[in-house]
């Protein structure tokens, strides 16, 4: 789930009880006619080289970088609307824009199914309420639409995370009773299923490529840590949950690689415990892992450090070869730029 920020409109914050600034959600509305305040680099590590490198540079606010399960294209949001960036050949870095037939303003919640067939993405739509003042107070619609774009549909309410591998379900993030816990749909959008019912915040379910296991971060433990479910849910009191990481920095969204082998972090410094901040001192950390949990000596260790932040990699970067990830960094336009 991800904050209504100053520049672009994305969904509503986890902000653990504190109010959200009307005049902020409600800038979103402009955010097309305003200039640019940053110009966005999206960043690849390679596992094995150890070593990072900017594949598109472009001015405006680029979140959370999908990658096509072809390997071809990178699919990522931008003032609303979404886009594919080829990666090779000769439109190399040429955003195109996918026409989605249901008017909506794209968020930075989207995920591809495994097959590369459609795309899930929780939409705003209508106006914002000039009362809201919490993610209940927006409507957040979550769209199934074929990879053009086409047939784009409503199944559900929530902030999209994620498909299980078989492309049967989704996995989300919604309010409920104080508390933002992960749920799970059929494509449909019939057959929901609460998988975590603990008074901690919960965020950013994804699936292990087996199936068997949905990743997540949670403030459960007293920090921002990943975690991890069985696929059907946590049981009951979640004692089936089982923590993943731990360090000394609040670890959102963790991405776990098509080969089981990696897990990356999108991480924020400790006195940014929701991910509405935008600043220095970010950090992308990895683990090694074995049998889904971290080896045996492995810790979680950043490979970067850089400015950004809300919509960075809220969802999974991976590349299908399981070689290299990617998220989104910012840069701070000078105000004659931004004009």
């Amino acid at each position: 789930m991800k904050s209504l920020h100053r520049t672009v409109l994305l969904p509503a914050a986890l902000c653990l009880g504190s109010a959200f600034i009307v005049s902020g959600l409600n800038a979103q509305s402009r955010a097309t006619a305003a200039p640019p305040k940053y110009r966005t680099h999206i960043v690849v590590y390679n596992v094995q080289t150890r070593t990072t490198k900017t594949i598109f540079t472009a001015d405006g606010e680029w979140h959370a970088p999908n990658w096509t399960p072809d390997g071809k294209y990178i699919v990522s949001d931008m003032g609303g609307e979404l886009y594919r960036i080829p990666v090779n050949g000769d439109k190399t870095g040429k955003p195109e824009k996918i026409a989605i037939s249901q008017k909506m303003m794209a968020t930075n919640d989207h995920a591809l199914s495994w097959d590369g067939k459609q795309i899930a993405i929780t939409g705003i739509v209508g106006p914002i309420p000039k009362h809201a003042r919490s993610a209940a107070d927006i409507r957040n619609p979550l769209f199934i639409m074929n990879m053009d774009g086409s047939d784009a549909h409503d199944v559900h309410l929530g902030w999209l995370h994620g498909w299980s591998p078989d492309g049967k379900y989704v996995v989300y993030t919604q309010y409920h009773v104080d508390n933002f816990d992960l749920y799970r749909i059929d494509k449909d959008g019939s057959g929901e299923l609460q998988l975590t019912s603990n008074k901690g915040q919960d965020d950013g379910p994804e699936y292990s490529a087996d199936g068997k296991w949905i990743y997540f971060c949670s403030n459960r433990s007293g920090k921002w840590d990943g975690w991890r479910i069985p696929a059907d849910g946590a049981g009951p009191d979640d004692k089936l949950a089982e923590k993943v990481t731990n360090g000394n920095t609040q670890d959102w969204f963790p991405h776990i690689s098509p080969d089981g082998k990696w897990l990356y972090t999108l991480s924020y410094p400790m006195d940014h415990p929701d991910h509405q901040y935008i600043g220095p001192d970010m950090r992308i950390k990895l683990l090694r892992l074995e049998n889904g949990l971290p080896a045996k000596g492995a810790k979680l260790t950043t490979v970067r450090t850089f400015f950004g932040g809300q919509g960075s990699g809220n969802t999974g970067g991976w590349a299908p070869d399981s070689k290299r990830f990617a998220w989104t960094e910012y840069e701070t336009l000078p105000k004659a730029a931004a004009k």
